[in-house]
């Protein structure tokens, strides 16, 4: 009799080949969303399905993109935004040092770009640099690229869009003076070290999909990459329990500092 393969064998196939470990995740929400794709390709089995991705690199950059979960806009919550414009950066541009900011998780680009315009804006001649990372080598070209579709841009503020974008057969392409301030690098956050010496970090909309003991894990080795004093900023989703446990404290919904 054949043994027909589990969703904990899957994983560790899944693991060789791509390098990401689904037993970080939830397992029902990510099981969800890995049967809609069999489905979608008329898939039964597990083994069918590994044998399709092996088969055809297409489809495993998008099984790749699906599970990495790629939503994003420019200037997603504007709460958020309104406290990095209003409060954290100019907190921090004060210090008149040179300032390290990390996007984990970056996605389409939008994050890091949205604080590009953000900082070319409160401090153009200042000295600071945006390092993007995220798991997923494809879309990290997207965000190089700068191509965008209109919602997208949907909460953008009109004056950036006005200073940074032009228009082309419905897609709005980003200035390149602008994509030059942010450096992207491919990271895997379960596995690779981190930045350290940070001013400030935002890992927006990540942590829910993982499972308690990652995202503790995670807050952690985050809080240890801040300064002294430095930013944290995470999804409107999220809520860390108890930060000072990770020796952070809550100034509002999603924004934190870490502690003397």
């Amino acid at each position: 009799m054949v043994k027909v393969m589990d969703y904990e064998q899957f994983k560790e196939k899944v693991k060789i080949r791509i390098g990401l470990d689904l037993s970080s995740y939830k397992e029902q929400q990510m099981k969800r969303r890995i049967h809609q794709l069999m489905q979608r390709h008329h898939v039964e089995d597990y083994p069918a399905f590994l044998a399709l991705l092996d088969c055809d690199r297409s489809i495993l950059a998008h099984f790749t993109d699906y599970l990495t979960i790629n939503t994003s806009q420019f200037f997603r919550d504007l709460a958020v935004y309104q406290a990095l414009e209003t409060k954290v950066l100019p907190e921090l541009l004060r210090k008149g040092e040179a300032l390290k900011i990390w996007s984990a998780g970056c996605s389409i680009g939008a994050e890091p770009y949205s604080l590009a315009m953000l900082l070319k804006e409160l401090a153009p001649s200042g000295r600071w640099r945006i390092l993007a990372t995220d798991f997923d080598a494809n879309i990290l070209l997207k965000a190089q690229e700068g191509k965008y579709a209109e919602n997208v841009l949907a909460t953008l503020p009109a004056r950036f869009r006005q200073r940074h974008f032009s228009e082309q057969n419905g897609y709005f392409y980003l200035d390149s003076q602008l994509k030059s301030l942010v450096q992207f690098r491919r990271q895997n956050l379960l596995t690779d070290s981190f930045e350290t010496a940070c001013d400030l970090i935002l890992c927006r909309n990540v942590f829910i999909y993982f499972t308690v003991e990652t995202q503790e894990e995670l807050i952690q080795r985050f809080s240890q990459s801040l300064k002294t004093d430095g930013w944290f900023v995470i999804g409107c989703a999220e809520m860390i329990t108890s930060p000072a446990r990770f020796g952070l404290e809550k100034i509002q919904p999603a924004v934190y500092r870490k502690m003397k």
